[in-house]
């Protein structure tokens, strides 16, 4: 009878076998045993970033910010402004303090060293006329008149300090004002013209100040309270519209009459007043551009101050930019070469804001910045290796490798009064298309905000 259970324990037997034979070829386990390799490939040699070697080799570095540091750092502006008439100064936030101080120190070189005479900042034009007053002639407290712009951006201990430097400037010799160019605030714009008329043609008075009454009713107060104009009917607007036209015809009609009472100065302050209610109400009535009023409101002070007046103008980044719809782009069409448009950019640091988001705490902050984002111009411009530096873009070749970046559109932080839910803080632009220079600075602090105290009056 053939034995079935040899071959039985042939396998059995060739089992372990097979797994010593593996065993034997794994690593570690016999010191004597070869050990199988994956090929390596060779790592690719990437080479180095262009970027930072440009930066520091093109960049103009500064010592700070504060206007009271010596002109020596900054003459390189004098090559960077050369001829033009208008130097346009952003901010990517409305609430920080080396910004501030910064624009308040370009404004001194200009003024001390290249004779720019004139002063213009996103605030109501009218209320600003106060504060011209002031640094020409000390009349009125300063604190009181800079409250009296409405605005919590610029009612701050940086604004304040540079509007000390000008009183002194004047007083000492000098010859520098101070103006406003936006149109959010009818009140004393309107409060101007019937001021005028009864100064110049008293009979009329009740009647045009019926005319003006429709935005009357709607317009603020000294302390900037007020509105609900743009919530009234399109034929309320309409009827208030023609209303305000009907006022300019009667002042034009008048006008040799009037000038002879009052000087063609005067005439030209209350028909530029009514333009400036007027604009009010385009803007809240027919939706039109609060950019494009700005920009034709800056103008008019270019042409009182005639064509040797030079003028540094402040605004948001938003604002001075010559991108279509954007003030900077209808001042472009007005000044041409002869305006330098200049951004402003930060990495780090705190700012102040007003904080609209869901269960944000009440007041101004300050904010911690976020950190710039892969691929966002900020986290570029980090890698230069001074703190603080000026970087002019015109005449780049933006085909080459290290410049190329400043010719694409990236990421760069927006941030006007408010954080809201319905905005970001970042936008895509393209910053040669936009501007004509970069300051940035690796870090920034929060404006200091001061207490309001309103006029009484206008």
């Amino acid at each position: 009878m053939t034995d079935l259970s040899a071959p039985r324990r042939r396998l059995s037997l060739s089992i372990p076998a097979v797994l010593l034979a593996a065993l034997a070829l794994a690593p570690g386990c016999q010191e004597d045993a070869p050990v199988a390799t994956v090929p390596q490939l060779p790592l690719p040699i990437l080479p180095p970033d262009p970027v930072p070697a440009w930066l520091d080799a093109n960049v103009l570095s500064f010592d700070g910010s504060h206007l009271s540091l010596p002109h020596t750092d900054l003459e390189f502006f004098r090559d960077i402004v050369g001829d033009a008439r208008v130097v346009s100064l952003g901010e990517n936030t409305h609430g920080t303090r080396d910004f501030f101080e910064m624009k308040a120190r370009i404004l001194r070189f200009l003024v001390e060293e290249m004779g720019f005479n004139t002063f213009a900042i996103e605030a109501t034009w009218p209320e600003s006329r106060r504060l011209d007053r002031y640094v020409r002639t000390g009349e009125g407290d300063p604190r009181v008149l800079l409250s009296g712009l409405y605005f919590w951006t610029w009612n701050t201990e940086s604004v304040l300090e540079m509007i000390e430097w000008m009183r002194a400037h004047n007083e000492a010799g000098g010859d520098v004002g101070f103006h406003g160019f936006d149109m959010q605030y009818p009140g004393m714009a309107l409060h101007n013209v019937r001021e005028y008329i009864r100064t110049v043609d008293p009979e009329n008075f009740d009647a045009i100040a019926a005319q003006l009454n429709c935005l009357t009713t709607h317009a603020n107060g000294p302390d900037g309270s007020g509105g609900g104009y743009a919530r009234r009917s399109a034929g309320y607007h309409d009827t208030c519209g023609r209303s305000m036209e009907r006022t300019r015809e009667f002042l034009l009609e008048r006008r040799q009459e009037y000038e002879a009472v009052d000087g063609a100065d005067s005439f030209e302050v209350a028909l530029q007043s009514l333009r400036v209610a007027f604009q009010y109400h385009l803007m809240h009535a027919k939706g039109e551009r609060r950019d494009e009023f700005m920009a034709e409101n800056t103008v008019w002070i270019s042409r009182q101050i005639g064509p040797e007046g030079r003028m540094v103008l402040w605004a948001h980044n938003g604002h001075v930019a010559t991108r279509p719809y954007a003030q900077g782009s209808y001042l472009r069409e007005a000044f041409r070469d002869d305006m330098v448009v200049v951004a402003f950019s930060h990495e780090t640091g705190k700012f102040s804001a007003v904080d609209l988001r869901a269960n944000a705490r009440r007041g101004y902050g300050p904010h911690d910045l976020e950190p710039p984002p892969t691929g966002s111009f900020e986290i570029r411009f980090a890698t230069a290796r001074v703190p603080r530096f000026v970087l002019d873009l015109r005449s780049l070749d933006a085909k080459q490798a290290e410049t190329r970046w400043l010719g694409e559109s990236r990421l760069f932080r927006s941030i006007g009064c408010c954080l809201s839910p319905r905005y970001g803080t970042w936008y895509t632009t393209n910053l040669s298309h936009s501007y004509d220079v970069i300051i940035h600075f690796r870090q920034t602090r929060p404006t200091t905000i001061l207490p309001f105290r309103f006029p009484d009056s206008f």
